[in-house]
């Protein structure tokens, strides 16, 4: 550890599956935002992660260094292990103090056991509740690779040195499965927008997810069609294409539908500029861990459908908007807050009080930065 202008300057190693470069999801984003608030801190920031680059690069003052991806295997299921190697040989060079990993794979196993063989923390960052309960196995082709990661996987999550949760919810599940308890909860920090928020126009319900079974995509577009007599409601869809025969079965089901807008992949300040100007956003994905559209929508006083998430039943009971639980209850509750203004508009203040609140990055990063330094 080097001090520098009353900084403790760590050298910490961030290891993932993706950078947010090749793979932008609510995971990925977390993870960047992390790494690059550690750097602006002072840290030597690495970030370890496969990619199809394999020339290093820098990120706002992150040393990125991609593990070349092996595609080949992956038919075979998750191949996180396969990588073994070349993650030692990455962090033995590095020589980190810390290593904060995110996102259970393979990889959670292997950063722990490097780090109780080299001394040096490891810290594990849940990122949704399939790191926790990881689905049941539906192929035997993959039933192989699967069954190795896990192993890897439970492995690394016993030996961690602490782990950070998201929410009260998964502390539980991390409970009745391992047995053990998250060393800090903590709301993914998030940027707050700058200047006012103005929503012009018709009332306007936005879904912004990448477009993968796991977040039902075809359900928003049933969604829409409920609504295609309706005047004064646009709907807007923002997201990576999917793979290709199920992105042109969501194309099909995208035409003829009125008011409906599909703008594909989108920068993430667009994205933000279109949730300050957006009324509602649904979420209909099958589960999530804490989605940072939740926050990012909150921090726009944008309120929340949602068809299966409600983490730590923030929705309910800080009335931020609704968990729906069934489709039926998706068309009432997005009917619902298209047509009463003031309980929109009284739903989008709280959901903005509670996110500066909670989502602050100042606040957030400190608990994150000190659990990572082993600072009380």
């Amino acid at each position: 550890m080097v001090r520098m202008f009353g900084v403790d300057r760590m050298r910490i190693a961030i290891v993932t599956e993706h950078h947010c470069a090749d793979a932008f999801g609510g995971a990925e984003y977390r993870i960047c935002l992390i790494a690059q608030s550690l750097a602006k801190l002072g840290h030597h920031v690495f970030y370890v992660c496969t990619s199809p680059h394999v020339t290093e690069w820098f990120s706002q003052d992150v040393h990125v260094i991609p593990l070349k991806v092996r595609t080949g295997s992956r038919r075979f299921g998750k191949n996180y292990f396969l990588y073994r190697s070349d993650l030692l040989r990455v962090l033995d060079r590095i020589r980190p103090e810390v290593i904060y990993q995110s996102v259970a794979c393979a990889f959670t196993g292997i950063a722990a056991s490097y780090a109780k063989k080299n001394g040096c923390r490891m810290v594990w960052h849940i990122a949704s509740e399939r790191d926790i309960c990881p689905e049941p196995w539906v192929s035997f082709r993959t039933a192989l690779f699967d069954y190795i990661d896990r192993r890897w996987t439970a492995h690394g999550i016993r030996s961690a040195d602490a782990i950070i949760g998201q929410a009260r919810y998964q502390d539980q599940l991390l409970y009745d499965r391992y047995g053990r308890r998250c060393d800090l909860i903590v709301g993914t920090p998030q940027p707050a927008p700058d200047g006012p928020i103005v929503k012009p126009g018709p009332v306007t319900v936005v879904w912004v997810a990448n477009l993968k079974p796991l977040k039902q995509p075809e359900v928003f577009l049933r969604l829409v069609r409920e609504f295609d007599d309706c005047q004064g409601i646009r709907f807007v869809m923002i997201g990576r294409p999917a793979y290709r025969s199920y992105q042109r079965r969501l194309e099909r089901e995208m035409v003829g539908l009125k008011g409906f807008t599909y703008m594909g992949e989108q920068p993430l300040d667009r994205v933000n500029q279109v949730l300050a100007q957006s009324h509602i956003l649904v979420n209909t994905s099958a589960y999530e861990g804490f989605p940072c559209t939740f926050i990012q929508a909150w921090l726009r006083c944008v309120p929340v459908v949602s068809l299966n998430v409600d983490p730590d039943d923030l929705l309910k009971t800080r009335q931020m908007g609704f968990h729906s639980r069934s489709f039926e209850g998706l068309v009432e509750d997005t009917g619902r807050l298209a047509r009463d203004t003031a309980l929109r508009e009284a739903m989008g203040a709280r959901a903005l009080q509670y996110a500066r609140r909670y989502h602050s990055m100042s606040v957030n990063m400190a608990q994150i930065t000190a659990l990572l330094t082993g600072i009380r």
